[in-house]
């Protein structure tokens, strides 16, 4: 068990601000995995500051940081270039509801046209299911017990990081 069965726990907005700003810069090249993805809204958020990439090495879409107000100016948007989300959710109820508030984000433009996202349905710790080798960034949201049980499979011992405490692995 990766996370709490009983008790869904629901990532706070601002954890999701915190992982945007350590996986920064994301490019067009990232592939973003949330594990335990529950009803979406990790992937929707990040999704949906997803801005288009064109090779000139700009955006498509080019922001306008003269309208900003002051408490916007003093809060990062997060915008960044990457377009492939996937979501991995054991529990096929929850796995459908994130596919369908992944389906009504997109409905209302909330998620930019050129993202992708898939939800795939699987135990987060089945390797003959889930391919983490396409992932540049892998955002973890679980109980201490779920960190030990992924980060051998997402971290193999030859790039694990050097952290003497298991329980807060960034």
């Amino acid at each position: 068990m990766l996370a709490p069965r009983k008790k869904l726990w629901s990532t706070p907005a601002s954890a999701i601000d915190v992982a945007l700003d350590f996986a920064q810069p994301l490019d067009h090249n990232d592939v973003v995995y949330d594990v335990g993805c529950g009803d979406g809204r990790v992937l929707i958020q990040m999704a949906s500051r997803s801005i288009p990439f064109s090779s000139d090495g700009g955006s498509s879409e080019e922001t306008n940081n003269n309208s900003t107000t002051s408490s916007q100016q003093s809060s990062p948007t997060h915008h960044h270039y990457c377009k492939q989300f996937i979501g991995i959710e054991i529990s096929p109820e929850r796995a459908e509801e994130a596919r369908s508030n992944i389906r009504h984000a997109q409905e209302t433009n909330q998620i930019p046209s050129h993202v992708s996202i898939e939800i795939i349905c699987a135990n987060a710790l089945d390797t003959d299911l889930i391919d983490y080798s396409r992932a540049t960034v892998i955002f973890l949201y679980l109980v201490p017990r779920g960190l030990r049980l992924i980060k051998p499979i997402v971290w193999p011992k030859e790039d694990a990081p050097d952290n003497s405490n298991d329980d807060q692995t960034a």
